[in-house]
């Protein structure tokens, strides 16, 4: 079973996420947001991997978020990197 996200890193650590990430639509995305809230957290950025079939917050946050995005999917906010 995959660890529980978010995942932190430092820019000196090593990026190493769950083999066992799984997916595929009806994300709820703001858990990471109210999270990042309720630690009092100020991220110079946020970066979000997903194909942004999903439920988003309202509003963005006061820091920049990168939406990496495979497939089609629009984002409300933010800035929107295609993968393929």
């Amino acid at each position: 079973m995959a660890e529980q996200a978010p995942w932190e890193f430092e820019p000196w650590d090593t990026m190493q996420l769950p083999a066992d990430i799984e997916g595929g639509g009806g994300t709820d995305f703001r858990p990471v947001f109210d999270w990042v809230e309720a630690e009092n957290r100020s991220p110079d950025m946020l970066v979000y991997f997903t194909d942004a079939e999903g439920d988003f917050p309202k509003l963005p946050p006061n820091y920049p978020v990168i939406w990496l995005v495979k497939g089609k999917g629009a984002v409300p906010w933010g800035e929107r990197v295609q993968l393929n």
